[in-house]
């Protein structure tokens, strides 16, 4: 049950309207639809029929008909509330978990979303008191979009939904697109049109029928002080609290698959998967061919998981032909998105969803345990700011700033000198840094002097370190974790595969995010996360029990895609195409003497400028895509969607 939309309108807005919202976003649910025009409310679904496959069509109602829900997501304690809520007397007409949420509403209106456990979106009208409730899950798992505009009030899954009205003004969101050219995706509640938000996670909507708007923040990311436990309670804990998760995840009327990287995070999950499971497991890995020397190919791990525990293990080979799917890659976003790991997520969705319509992933594990090379960094970082500063600044980062840079696909040294050139500022603001793909400076020599004019670098770099800093326990690494599971998980990450996923009409999974296991690993002291140098510690020794030695001990790689070496060979044809004068010209966005130079010295070796060459290309194809006839003075561009 893969994608909703629709809207509240005072002015009458049409079923038609609604039917092409709907339409959009075929392929979050190709199994069928649902549709409820009535008054000022319109809803609308797309099915990925998953539970109750036959009797699960929305929209869904109570008893009496007078409050119907289209719903987006899994809710993976519906049996139990569902058994409550019949020993109370409500009567169901379906097995859906979908069903549980009209009978929720009646007893708790609003905070009905306290009592759910999964990931989920969802639109609730109350026709008694003519209101609409929109909801999101805690970590922002599934995505909603609102256009607040003067007839009423447009929502949707995807941006495509609430574009394809034409009511939507198309004006870009100038400090959007700093955020995006900063952190290579955009944060929300902005989206690139000033006229769209995201939805925030944990948050709640109540609209009214004139299109008045109230919302509420119903969980926050935990931030208190750490849990005084042993080494072994925390041990145990994680296995039990992760084994929960991973049970829950695999309620499902079809079959369920796993991707499997080669990694402890997604390793771990699968063994629980295998154990739980009364028959093979369905598992996914994506390797590159002709990656470089620096990565690794880490499907010799997974096959050692896989011939472990049985598995039905599949191997995708993706050669470098990745040119052909960047527009896929384009209308699946709607706006400009540019970790490079959209790549290898849109091969091995593509591969499982021959196999399977759910698939679990190991996406989480990172962000709450520390697993992350910046998360290192924020604890080396506290270190060497208290080494005396004519060490540091006399003989130490003068060394680290002249390295050369490498020809090969490493960020090594860009890491190293990221850490040296912000070694003397507060932690938040290293911490913002290192998660910055362009310093302000930079991005200023990027933009035209009009575009420079509309943007606040200060403004788009307070996002996280106004985020960090507002944590008020833990150590540095603590506060760290925090921020990537207030914005980065839900903004990147977990966009990336949603987006990816239900492009191939497939289901991911998050079971690292229950939120129950957040909360607990949360609470955990930083030290049993990072000690001394070993990430991840807690978790690997979870994972002592469960995987084979080397998956535990070999180099992690990430979910990276070789962009250095793409951009100089099957993607350079595109670039060089799209970022020519012409097209920079048209747009007066840009400086196109700093584009040239970034094009040159990459291509040359000199420099390396992957991450930021592929942001302008991704912004430029969406700019071509959304824009260009816009600028041109031409109608309103129609978005497409091919089923």
């Amino acid at each position: 049950m893969c994608g909703i939309c629709g809207f509240v309108s005072s002015a009458g807005w049409s079923a038609a309207s609604l039917q092409l919202m709907n339409d959009v976003i075929f392929r979050r649910g190709p199994d069928g639809e649902g549709l409820l025009h009535t008054g000022p409310v319109g809803l609308a679904m797309r099915r990925l029929a998953i539970i109750d496959v036959a009797g699960g069509s929305q929209p869904v109602y109570n008893e009496d008909n007078s409050v119907a829900v289209v719903f987006n997501g899994e809710i993976y304690n519906f049996k139990a509330l569902r058994e409550g809520l019949r020993a109370r007397g409500h009567q169901f007409r379906t097995n859906s978990d979908t069903e549980v949420i009209v009978h929720l509403y009646e007893e708790k209106g609003a905070h009905l979303v306290d009592d759910l456990e999964g990931m989920f979106a969802f639109a609730l009208w109350d026709a008694k008191q003519e209101k609409l409730l929109l909801a999101r899950d805690r970590l922002g798992i599934k995505p909603l979009y609102i256009a607040q505009l003067p007839g009423g009030v447009l929502f949707g899954s995807e941006i495509k939904s609430l574009l394809s009205t034409g009511l939507v003004p198309l004006d870009i969101d100038w400090q959007a697109m700093d955020e995006f050219f900063t952190y290579t995706f955009i944060p929300a509640p902005r989206s690139i049109y000033r006229a769209i938000a995201k939805v925030p996670p944990a948050t709640t909507l109540t609209i009214d029928a004139k299109g008045n708007l109230q919302s509420h923040v119903y969980w926050q990311v935990p931030d208190g002080a750490p849990a005084q436990r042993s080494h072994d309670e925390w041990i145990e804990r994680v296995e039990g609290g992760l084994k929960r998760a991973v049970e829950s995840h695999l309620v499902s009327d079809v079959p369920v698959g796993a991707f499997l990287s080669g990694g402890i995070d997604s390793g771990l999950m699968v063994a629980m998967m295998a154990a739980a499971s009364e028959r093979p497991v369905e598992t996914f890995t994506v390797g590159f061919a002709d990656p470089g020397s620096s990565f690794i190919d880490e499907r010799v791990y997974a096959r050692m998981i896989a011939q472990r525990y049985r598995l039905n293990h599949h191997e995708i080979h993706v050669e470098p032909r990745v040119a052909e799917i960047i527009d896929d890659i384009v209308t699946a976003f709607d706006e400009p998105f540019s970790d490079d790991s959209v790549i290898p997520s849109y091969y091995v969705s593509q591969a499982a969803a021959k196999f399977v319509k759910v698939a679990l992933t190991g996406l989480g594990g990172d962000e709450i345990f520390g697993g992350y090379r910046r998360h290192l960094g924020v604890r080396v970082g506290d270190a060497y700011a208290r080494v005396p500063g004519w060490l540091r600044d006399g003989l130490v980062d003068p060394v680290i700033r002249r390295l050369p840079e490498p020809k090969t696909s490493s960020d090594l040294i860009d890491h190293m000198k990221r850490f040296s050139r912000a070694s003397s500022a507060t932690a938040g603001s290293r911490y913002q840094d290192s998660m910055s793909s362009l310093p302000a400076l930079e991005r200023d020599r990027l933009y035209s002097r009009e575009t420079a004019a509309r943007v606040d670098s200060a403004r788009t770099a307070a996002i996280l370190t106004r985020t960090f800093e507002g944590f008020r326990h833990g150590t540095s690494v603590d506060r760290a974790l925090k921020t990537d599971l207030r914005w980065y998980l839900p903004d990147d990450i977990l966009t990336l595969t949603d987006r990816l996923s239900m492009w191939h009409s497939l289901e991911l999974r998050v079971p690292f995010l229950d939120h129950h296991l957040v909360e607990d690993v949360m609470s955990m002291p930083a030290g049993l996360k990072i000690r001394g140098m070993k990430q991840k510690y807690v978790l690997r020794k979870v994972a002592e029990k469960w995987l084979p030695a080397p998956v535990i001990n070999h180099r992690k790689q990430g979910f990276e895609a070789p962009m250095g070496r793409w951009l100089r060979g099957p993607l350079k044809e595109l670039m060089q195409d799209t970022l020519t004068a012409a097209a920079i010209g048209r747009g007066g966005i840009f400086n196109f003497s700093e584009v040239e130079r970034l094009k040159g010295e990459h291509l040359a070796g000199t420099r390396k400028h992957s991450k930021l060459l592929f942001s302008m290309l991704m912004f430029q194809l969406w700019h071509d895509k959304y824009q260009r006839g816009r600028l041109a003075g031409e109608a309103r561009p129609t978005v497409t969607f091919a089923a």
